[in-house]
């Protein structure tokens, strides 16, 4: 029926004309979108991998592979580029930071990165500068991007912007010591030195073999006359912690991403020489367990754990040092050190007199042969050992004067150990344990007021146990 004439349209006809209008406008949008060009994703980067270590091409390739799944996600180009910057390849690794941060600009973490790349390549340190301002507006109390910042401006030589970041990185993070450092050779060319010197007196209390304050400390003490003392801080450089590291939490997800094992090496040996033995070990583990053949790991490792107190982990690497390389001397000695250490004297012996066939004028291993064999309990041997090497003209250090004296003492020649203690003394004049020896020999001969004088300096040196025992035994006490 038709509408004029007061009739309805069916359900079934209304449905059918609401299709067709759906159909053409969907028809509509399909041609409108085949006119457009498709956005195209951005280029993903590959790294050359010719002589790449497997394990790294291996970690390149697959998180590569995920970019290459996932265009738009700013996790996956983020993770990408923290594997090129783990491995130093700053140009595939500075592209995959601007994509992550375009994709996510609320995350610290992609221009924090960048900032770093950039400032490592050096070529545009405006926009090192920039991206740490991106970062720091994201995380304005994250310590280590003023640092980094600090460090930028001052490669731009913008010298005061710089001191006002390095002081607002140690107001956030009072232990940030290369931040003082930095201050301070501010201060210094500014002519501040007492100011210069007191910041790097409060580094090298913390830190004492710090790299950086000790030479520029030099540089204090020579710009104020003393030049005594700045002789004698330099000297120090020489054996001092080449490098300057820093907690620095963002940038340590960077490092886990390494998998080269030149590169976990390198950074291994910068945290051993600034004293971080735990951060060292844990870089070492992964060398050894990516270089299983490579004995100079194992035993930096062995020393690591030594440092730590762990003489179990230092005794196993050191063990397996010497598996590795059978014609290594200075591990046996070490691994000697350890079994000394652990009451094993027997295996002590073992690699002591392996390591004199190896290395008969070692300066240290016929001293340390005789300790062992006198705590093994054969005095005559271990007599012997001290006389042979000193037969073959070695220094004799100033333990191995307390050793050999008391050696002599157990063996009742009392005034020859007399002159190893005594020898040891006009070495080392506050040595606890050669004091400790001569107040026995004192005790024993019936001077028990001189006796307790050179206990009392013993003490004074070094407390132990077993000389409070001795005071106690002779109801004296020190005044």
């Amino acid at each position: 029926m038709s509408p004029r004439g007061g009739g309805t349209f069916p359900a079934t006809r209304l449905v059918s004309y609401r299709l067709i209008l759906v159909g053409f406008v969907l028809a509509v949008l399909l041609a409108v979108a085949c006119d457009q060009p498709a956005a195209e994703s951005p280029h993903v980067p590959e790294p050359d991998m010719t002589d790449m270590e497997p394990q790294v091409e291996k970690r390149l390739r697959k998180t590569r592979s995920v970019v290459l799944a996932n265009p738009q996600s700013a996790d996956a180009w983020g993770r990408f580029g923290m594997v090129t910057h783990a491995h130093e390849l700053w140009d595939e690794a500075q592209t995959a930071y601007r994509q992550a941060e375009k994709l996510d600009p609320t995350d610290a973490r992609w221009p924090y990165y960048l900032g770093d790349v950039l400032s490592v390549l050096g070529t545009d340190l405006e926009a090192a500068e920039q991206a740490f301002r991106r970062a720091l507006e994201l995380r304005p109390g994250y310590a280590p991007a003023h640092l980094r910042l600090g460090n930028t401006l001052v490669l731009r030589d913008r010298i005061q912007a710089a001191a006002a970041q390095f002081e607002r990185a140690l107001e956030l993070e009072p232990k940030l010591q290369p931040a003082r450092v930095a201050l301070a050779q501010i201060r210094l060319s500014e002519g501040q030195l007492e100011l210069s010197e007191e910041l790097l007196a409060e580094v090298l209390a913390a830190a004492p073999r710090h790299g950086r304050a000790l030479s520029t400390l030099a540089q204090v003490y020579m710009r104020q006359g003393r030049r005594a003392e700045a002789r004698e801080i330099a000297a120090q450089v020489r054996s001092a912690a080449r490098y300057n590291l820093f907690s620095d939490p963002l940038m340590g997800q960077v490092d886990s991403e390494a998998r080269s094992a030149v590169v976990l090496w390198e950074r291994a040996k910068a945290f051993f020489d600034n004293g971080n033995y735990e951060q060292a070990a844990r870089g070492l583990l992964l060398v050894v367990e990516l270089q299983p053949s490579n004995p100079d790991a194992h035993q930096q490792l062995a020393i690591a754990y030594g440092n730590l107190g762990n003489l179990e982990r230092s005794r196993y690497y050191l063990e397996r040092t010497v598996s590795l390389k059978p014609d290594l001397v200075e591990p046996r000695l070490q691994l000697a050190t350890v079994h000394l250490e652990q009451q094993n004297p027997t295996a002590a012996v073992e690699q002591l007199r392996r390591a004199l066939e190896l290395a008969p004028d070692d300066p240290d291993a016929g001293w340390l042969l005789g300790k062992a064999q006198v705590l093994v309990g054969d005095l005559s041997a271990g007599l012997t050992s001290f006389e042979q090497s000193k037969v073959r003209g070695l220094e004799v250090p100033v333990w191995a004067h307390n050793e050999w004296g008391s050696a002599l003492a157990q063996a009742g020649a009392l005034d020859a150990a007399r002159d190893h203690f005594l020898a040891a003394l006009a070495a080392d004049a506050d040595n606890a344990q050669a004091l400790f020896y001569l107040g026995l020999l004192l005790e024993g001969s019936g001077h028990t007021d001189e006796a307790v004088e050179h206990y009392c300096r013993s003490l004074e040196a070094q407390a132990k146990p077993s000389t409070l025992a001795r005071l106690q035994a002779l109801g004296r006490a020190c005044g």
